[in-house]
Order: C-alpha cells, then sequence, then structure tokens
C-alpha cells in the first residue's frame, strides 16, 4: 500500500512539473481552434492630415531602413552575411530580424484586468513583446506602459519552460527565471524577462457585433528596450517559427487586407481556422502559389517567384534570380512590414531599364532612385497635363500572376514632375513583396496546407 501511494506521489509531481514547464499556449491552442478572431490594422501614420505623396515618402524612408535590416537578417547565415553584421555592428553569434520600424498597428489587451497595448504587426520576426514597467531603458510609446505588478496572470516563465529554450540568447540571471535578449536588423533591441500572460483581442463580426476573445501567450516583458517603436507599445510577430502568435496558438490560417495609406479605411486581419467567407468581397478570381521554407531563415514566409512581365513584355530575367539557396541567401520572402518592393541591383536594373524605354522619359534630376520616392522619371518633360500612362506590371509566382493597380506600384509627384517607381534595391541576392503591391487586395496565409493566396478585394 505504502509503494502504490509513493508510485502516485511521484506520478503527481512529475504531472506538476511537467504542466509547470509546458508553455501556456496550449489552451490557446485549443480556444482558437473552435473561433475566428477578426482585428483592425491601423497605419503608423494614420490621422496624421498627411497627403499621399507625404504618406509615401514617409513609408519608402522606412522600408528602405527595413530593406538593410532585411538584408542583414537574410544573410546571417553565410559568411557575406556575417560580414554584413559586422559592419551593422551586431554583436557576434545575435540573430537579426528586420527592423521595427514597422507599418502596422493592431490594437489588444495584456494581463487581468487587461491593460491596453497597440503593437506593431511583424510577418517578418517571432517575439511577442512589450515594454514593461518598471522601466529601465524605454522608447517613447502611445499607451501607458504595461505594469506586470498590476496583473493577476502575469507569470514569468521557468528556464524548463519550452519557449525559453526557444530564445537563442536567453539565460537565468534570476533564480529559475528566464531572461531574454532579442535584436532588429535597425538595431532595435529588447531585453527583459520572458513571461507568461493573457493576451484579449476585441474581434468584429461583419454585424458590427464585438466579442473579447483570449487566450495565454508568452511574451516578452521589456524593460531595457532602445531603437525604434514607430509609435506603438511593442511588436506581435507573425513568423513561423515557435516564438510566433501564429505557433503558439496553433494558428492553420491567417489573412489581412491592407488598405491604401489615404483611403481612411481600417485595414483588418483574420486568424483562426478561416474556414469560410475570406474571399467574399473578391473582385476577381483567387489565385494560390506555394509556401517555401528555407532552415536558415525559418520565420520568413519564401514564395516562388518566377519572373516580371512590364507593359505586354516578359523580362528576360532567369528564374535563378529569385532562387532560395541552401544558405538562407536569395530568394523572395512576403512581407507585411516592408512598404516597397525589393529587387536584387540586377533585377531592379532590368525592370528599370523596361518602364523607361516604354515610358520614353528621362530620368528625374536626382538621379534613376530618389532619397524618397523610389525609381523617378522627369514627367512634366512629356508635356501631358494628366497622370502618363504607365505600362502596367504583373509579378509572376509559380501558379499565379499578380497583376498590379497602377496605385499599387506608382506615384505621380505633381509637385516635382515625377513618376516614381515604388520599387528599390534589395542590397543583396534577395527579393521582398512589399505591402503597396498587396494593398487593397486579400492575402491568405494557409499554414496547414503550405499555400499562399490572394484576390483583388475592397478591402
Amino acid at each position: 500500500m505504502e509503494r502504490t501511494f509513493l508510485v502516485l506521489a511521484v506520478l503527481l509531481i512529475l504531472a506538476a512539473s511537467l504542466y509547470a514547464s509546458t508553455p501556456a499556449p496550449t489552451e490557446g491552442a485549443f480556444f482558437f481552434a473552435g473561433g475566428d478572431v477578426r482585428v483592425d490594422l491601423t497605419h503608423v501614420d494614420a490621422g496624421k492630415q498627411l497627403s499621399r505623396r507625404e504618406l509615401v515618402r514617409r513609408a519608402v524612408q522606412r522600408s528602405k531602413a527595413r530593406a538593410a535590416a532585411l538584408s542583414v537578417a537574410r544573410l546571417g547565415g553565410s559568411n557575406k552575411g556575417a560580414r554584413q553584421q559586422d559592419q551593422n555592428q551586431q554583436q557576434p553569434g545575435l540573430p537579426v530580424r528586420p527592423s521595427g520600424d514597422l507599418e502596422y498597428l493592431v490594437d489588444l489587451a495584456v494581463g487581468t484586468p487587461p491593460q491596453p497595448v497597440s503593437a506593431l504587426l511583424d510577418t517578418g520576426s517571432d517575439l511577442i513583446w512589450t515594454q514593461c514597467a518598471p522601466c529601465a531603458s524605454c522608447l517613447p510609446q502611445p499607451d501607458p506602459i504595461f505594469s506586470p505588478g498590476a496583473s493577476s496572470s502575469y507569470e514569468p516563465m521557468r528556464c524548463a519552460g519550452e519557449l525559453c529554450n526557444d530564445i537563442l540568447h536567453h539565460s537565468c540571471q534570476r533564480p529559475d527565471t528566464c531572461t531574454y535578449r532579442y535584436s532588429y536588423g535597425d538595431g532595435t533591441t529588447t531585453r527583459g524577462v520572458y513571461a507568461t500572460e493573457r493576451f484579449t483581442f476585441s474581434s468584429s463580426s461583419s454585424g458590427g457585433e464585438t466579442t473579447k476573445l483570449s487566450a495565454p501567450l508568452g511574451f516578452g516583458c521589456g524593460t531595457m528596450n532602445k531603437g525604434s517603436l514607430n509609435n506603438g507599445s511593442g511588436i506581435v510577430g507573425f513568423g513561423r517559427a515557435p516564438l510566433s502568435l501564429v505557433s503558439q496558438l496553433a494558428i492553420r490560417r491567417f489573412s489581412y487586407c491592407l488598405t491604401p495609406y489615404a483611403s481612411g479605411r481600417k485595414s483588418t486581419l483574420l486568424f483562426g481556422s478561416l474556414r469560410g467567407g475570406v474571399y467574399d468581397a473578391a473582385t476577381a478570381t483567387v489565385q494560390t502559389t506555394r509556401l517555401l521554407r528555407s532552415r536558415q531563415n525559418p520565420t520568413f514566409y519564401y514564395v516562388p517567384f518566377t519572373g516580371v512581365t512590364v507593359g505586354a513584355r516578359r523580362l528576360r530575367i532567369p528564374i535563378s534570380a529569385f532562387a532560395l539557396r541552401p544558405d538562407g541567401s536569395g530568394g523572395a520572402i512576403v512581407d507585411s512590414g516592408t512598404a516597397l518592393t525589393l529587387f536584387p541591383a540586377p533585377v531592379l536594373a532590368e525592370v528599370v531599364r523596361a518602364f523607361r524605354s516604354q515610358l520614353r522619359l528621362p530620368f528625374a534630376a536626382n538621379g534613376s532612385s530618389g532619397p524618397d520616392d523610389g525609381v523617378c522619371f522627369a514627367a512634366a518633360a512629356s508635356r501631358v497635363p494628366r497622370p502618363a500612362v504607365v505600362p502596367r506590371m504583373v509579378f509572376h509566382l509559380q501558379g499565379a500572376d499578380l497583376d498590379l493597380p497602377r496605385r499599387n506600384y506608382v506615384l505621380d509627384d505633381q509637385r516635382k514632375g515625377n513618376l516614381c517607381l515604388l520599387l528599390a534595391d534589395s542590397g543583396d541576392s534577395g527579393t521582398t513583396i512589399g505591402n503597396f503591391v498587396q494593398q487593397d487586395m486579400r492575402v491568405l496565409y494557409d499554414l496547414e496546407a503550405d499555400t499562399l493566396s490572394f484576390a483583388p478585394a475592397q478591402c
């Protein structure tokens, strides 16, 4: 009898130990399996009463900074990437993610009782984190800094926790408490305690009804932060690695519909099972391509990009120019946090050459690539009183063609008399499909089928 009680006691201790070290998202994954979440996305420059030109100019500046950060992150596994990291003064062995200077904010609440947090959405990183009090070094933010001491559901994660071990740079400086360090390519860093906490989302229905949905998540409670949060309070990683919201909640599908910056309409983010109804507002055929994976860069959403058409002519760019290589270089990613579409220098040169020959316009006075507006031509030289007719542009993916509306890749700067292509040099051999070309388009990431689908829509 005593032996039986001893065995039962050992089993109970083991069960308690396993429960304590198991990440909280298990409950969240079960909860979200039965319900979808629909939240609004707010552009970081919304409400600033800026013209479309100024909104685009600001996004281009952020995008070029993110391009440099993406290049560092994408090349991190190669010798060239290591040299680039040295040039950017990154610490040896510390992996970097794209910039924290992102484009879209999602409002949520953290803790019990809930405290408001405006977090930047990032499909190019994984960590979920927000700034926490007491803060030794914090960045300006619109919301009160999250106070873990005021929440009854806040709990530091033990070092044995599975998610703690998924953070490459973690330690246990405090007794059995997981601490972390996470770095972005633009120099933004966050350090603090990795913990579990209840996250609450206000999900709205098509009829305007609002439902509160919540789940426990592992997150970084940052007390030493530097860099840029671009009017946010933290970052919600939507990448493919274990620390992201997508992975923690075992989300099978997520989708967004991004509105043009100057439209005044809210963008939307959907996630959950998304069994149907995603494309009810589609205005054309839904197209689908594959999602690819990179062992070197498991966070990113790669797609098989195969070419570009300008006007009626498909450009003679070899498919190898877009190939994802075993060392993690090359490839084409879809990214919500980059405004411009970024091409390797030889590809960009070919695309610009095709536009120049068909537009028959000279480059703008500041050269083919302006510091603020992308690749620009002197449209005023044509003496046409209305916006110039611009050749169509199509991005070819395996099994799908993304035929772009003019507004998604052209900026008419009437003040300067310029016509600008919203394209830029990626700085390496990789391609990034930015959010300008995704505007007024429903984009669906199906992580169960490993596919990406898209269709034009009135977002």
